[in-house]
């Protein structure tokens, strides 16, 4: 009866060690191949995604003036084509929802969940993704995302050994106590870093040349949904250190 138990229970734990890993994805936005990529993935495994979850796409210069941007839209990915010269875009992916069960984890809401699963957490996901192309007047200013990522010294330049120091928002306030995740995207193995003060501020050492990402995620519970108790948050700004 005891061997049993433990095979249940390590069961779950897998299965939800399993969630975890299945939508603990990133999405971030890099060059390539002289395009714009939206990326999507998880370790060093790039997955597919459906190019309609990419919402509110945003393009500025390097004055900060407003750019077309057109999402081009591929079967299971999406590439963003500027009508100008971008130095900065950013995009929002509506992952939609989820519950994390004793079963494992759920393309589902919380209502077609209820009585076909014993829920533990249900959410709603929301990614952010900002580039930096080229320097910008808007480097150091937010862009309005509703959590948001902001360089305090212009990224390109860094050089290799430095630090740079960023101020991390939400809702257009300094956000204390998050959690910062940095490294290159090549590797995509995030080191974690102290958590940003009072004034959301936190340090990011660059190690190595190539394209940078810096991410954070957060949590915050919801009132009106009778989808989800959860919003999961995540940003990241990416751009290249030569």
């Amino acid at each position: 009866m005891r061997h049993i138990l433990i095979t249940a229970v390590t069961a779950v734990t897998l299965s939800l060690m399993m969630f975890s890993n299945a939508f603990a994805h990133m999405l971030w936005m890099e060059k390539r191949n002289g395009d714009i990529g939206i990326l999507y993935g998880h370790g060093l495994k790039l997955d597919p995604y459906d190019p309609e979850k990419i919402k509110d796409v945003k393009g500025f210069d390097s004055k900060g003036k407003a750019v077309e941007v057109v999402i081009v839209k591929q079967k299971e990915s999406a590439l963003i084509s500027p009508k100008g010269e971008a130095a900065t875009i950013s995009i929002l992916f509506d992952g939609g929802y989820f519950v994390k069960t004793t079963e494992g984890g759920k393309k589902l809401t919380k209502r077609e969940a209820k009585g076909n699963f014993e829920i533990i957490e249900s959410f709603r996901s929301q990614k952010y993704s900002k580039v930096m192309l080229s320097p910008s007047d808007l480097f150091s200013k937010p862009l309005g995302l509703r959590l948001e990522i902001v360089p305090e010294k212009n990224p390109f330049a860094i050089k290799i050994g430095e630090t740079l120091p960023i101020k991390v928002l939400f809702e257009g306030k300094p956000l204390e106590g998050a959690v910062v995740k940095a490294g290159c995207t090549y590797e995509r193995k995030l080191k974690e870093l102290p958590k940003t003060d009072k004034n959301g501020i936190a340090n990011v050492a660059i190690e190595k040349s190539g394209n940078q990402i810096i991410g954070v995620s957060y949590k915050i519970p919801l009132k009106d949904d009778p989808d989800a108790d959860v919003l999961s948050l995540s940003t990241n700004m990416t751009f290249e250190v030569k």
